[in-house]
């Protein structure tokens, strides 16, 4: 089967049929769509959702005919190593790399062009340890620091890319031992700062005087508490502003109904009329970003990044009386509120504090 360009896990047979494939849990699922057309092999996935097509055991496609072996005599007698250089390789495992979400594209082209950085000599020497020493060191060097988590995402990338290549003859078990010597770096979580609401309505007031459309963007990630891309691919088929819910597609590429804050509906009901509730290109993200970067260092508050009012929609929630579980419905995840616990714990602790001073069990 061939890799349909820009659809990393969408295949089409021999037979004309394009095919779903996608590694999940370490197990590689293949699912028929049943259909040679592009739009409605998209359409199908959109509607089952990437979950739901892995679910199942692998399911072999059709038989394909084994190829004529060709003579002994002309049999490339290359090593495979010297067959494709790493260039090559980096391309050709990156484009069977199923990734889910954009987190772990950007992820995974940050970590092939690492390598491509400190893979100097090409296959001849290459340590997946001295790799990411060098990153580390050069990190440090440029800014001074290194988060800790950057070399862990390249330690990720590697322990995908060496296997792959060592399994395809290109690098010896060697590799794989020094892979074993790259460690995975401790790091603290950042605790975060909750501005108070009043400093918080004051700051998207400043953004909307300057840029009305940009600040009631930012006002409904404050009371919807959406990713970025959960917001801008909102539609108004998306929202039931009847029973106060949205449907927003999740990282997997499949659709989950969340219930909506009472500003949340005041803010969309208001906005009817427009082709969708956030109708922002691009350049209309970049001048909103400028502005809400300025206005929040002046007012010294971490509302400096889109995702940072998904982080006080958390917060805010967590300081209200929520429990960890509503939070982690109101955010879309599927954990039982653990990443929230693991995020917001110190919040937990505090709200827990102010709980127990209230509570009189004897006067």
């Amino acid at each position: 089967m061939k890799t349909i360009e820009n659809e990393p896990n969408i295949s089409r047979h021999e037979n004309g049929n394009l095919y779903f494939v996608a590694r999940r849990n370490g197990k590689l699922a293949v699912k028929s769509l049943k259909t040679a057309d592009l739009a409605e092999a998209r359409r199908k996935i959109r509607e089952m959702g990437t979950l739901a097509l892995t679910a199942k055991r692998k399911t072999e496609p059709p038989a394909v005919a084994m190829p004529v072996p060709l003579p002994a005599a002309l049999v490339e007698t290359k090593p495979p190593a010297l067959m494709m250089s790493l260039a090559e390789a980096l391309t050709e495992h990156r484009r069977g790399l199923v990734l889910l979400s954009k987190g772990t594209e950007e992820m995974a082209d940050r970590g092939r062009k690492a390598i491509e950085e400190f893979a100097t000599t090409g296959w001849e020497k290459f340590s997946p340890a001295k790799i990411w020493t060098d990153y580390r060191k050069t990190g440090i060097a440029r800014q001074g620091f290194l988060l800790g988590s950057a070399a862990n995402h390249l330690r990720w990338y590697l322990l995908k890319f060496v296997p792959w290549a060592v399994k395809r003859g290109l690098l010896g078990q060697e590799a794989l031992e020094s892979l074993a010597e790259v460690p995975r770096l401790k790091v603290n979580s950042r605790q975060i700062r909750v501005p108070a609401v009043a400093l918080v309505a004051e700051f998207l007031a400043m953004v909307e005087s300057e840029d009305a459309e940009g600040g009631a963007f930012l006002r409904f990630l404050t009371v919807t508490g959406l990713r970025l891309s959960g917001a801008l691919n909102l539609e108004w088929s998306d929202i039931d502003l009847g029973l106060g819910t949205m449907a927003i597609m999740q990282k997997g590429g499949w659709k989950k109904v969340i219930p909506m804050t009472p500003e949340a509906v005041e803010l969309v009901t208001d906005r009817r009329g427009r082709p969708r509730p956030c109708p922002l290109d691009i350049k209309a993200l970049e001048r909103v970003e400028r502005r809400m970067k300025r206005f929040a260092k002046g007012l010294d508050i971490d509302l400096k990044t889109f995702h940072s009012f998904r982080h006080y929609f958390a917060s805010r929630c967590l300081l209200s009386g929520m429990t960890v579980q509503e939070v982690a419905k109101l955010l879309g995840h599927s954990d039982q509120g653990q990443l929230v616990l693991k995020t917001y714990g110190h919040l937990c602790g505090e709200h827990l504090r102010q709980s127990v001073a209230k509570v009189r069990l004897a006067s």
